[in-house]
């Protein structure tokens, strides 16, 4: 699996009007993130960055706003395996202070379904935070606004999902079909296409006059670009991962 930072904008799918003026890009937070919580539970969005010498530095960010407020540093404790889940403890001064949840693939109905980890839950002090996954991610990413995820069907086509932080209040969580954890969308669009290019992978997606690419590359950036408006919109990713098909 690949992971690289970056940050952007979403504009709704389906007939709807042009989106409002964007906000001005946010902070990039690491290089090269370990996973997305995005919680299901909670306004918040946490990024985990990649262990570096057993320490995750973890941003978090606030819906609606998407703003960052808060920065913690953790130490990783060893990998714990219990009832087919994996849990990793969070440390600070040398106690903990909560723990990642991750499911073995193998656990759940099709783990050829897990093309990104399923990290399922994050403790932190005394809160519990569910995290959005979906079987056969192909990107999930966010914006100032609002998180992405495109992701493929049991028969492979491509989707396209959004889910507005402006919403995220009134958004109830939702179970779907190979033990996908997310809640209701604010737009959606299916029949993506996929381009894979010696810079990188661009799904394009359709609806009505708006054409929607979510453009990855190899330098680690990440782009969505919009047409189908007066003035075709793009901005950058500030976190996203890739997921890679699950090899038997």
């Amino acid at each position: 699996m690949r992971a690289w930072l970056a940050a952007a904008f979403l504009l709704a799918a389906c007939g709807q009007s042009e989106p409002p003026p964007l906000p001005e890009p946010p902070q990039r937070v690491s290089e090269a993130p370990w996973f997305i919580c995005d919680a299901l539970n909670a306004p918040v969005l946490l990024v985990f960055g990649a262990e570096t010498n057993g320490v995750t530095d973890v941003v978090q960010y606030e819906k609606p706003s998407g703003a960052i407020v808060q920065r913690t540093s953790y130490t990783l404790d060893e990998a714990d395996g219990a009832a087919g889940s994996i849990y990793r403890a969070l440390l600070q001064n040398g106690a903990e202070v909560g723990h990642v949840r991750e499911i073995n693939a193998g656990m759940i109905e099709n783990p050829a379904s897990a093309y990104t980890p399923v990290f399922s839950s994050v403790r932190i002090g005394e809160r519990d935070l569910s995290c959005r996954w979906m079987p056969r991610t192909r990107f999930i990413g966010f914006t100032g606004r609002r998180t992405i995820v495109v992701s493929e069907d049991a028969d492979g086509d491509l989707l396209y999902h959004s889910y507005d932080f402006a919403g995220a209040a009134e958004a109830q969580p939702i179970e779907v079909a190979e033990n996908g954890r997310t809640s209701t969308f604010s737009a959606e669009v299916r029949g993506g296409t996929e381009e894979a290019t010696p810079n990188g992978v661009t799904f394009m997606f359709t609806s009505g006059q708006f054409v929607y690419l979510v453009d990855s590359r190899t330098n680690g950036t990440a782009e969505l670009n919009v047409s189908g408006m007066r003035a075709p919109q793009r901005e950058q990713f500030v976190a996203y991962v890739l997921g890679d098909a699950a090899t038997e």
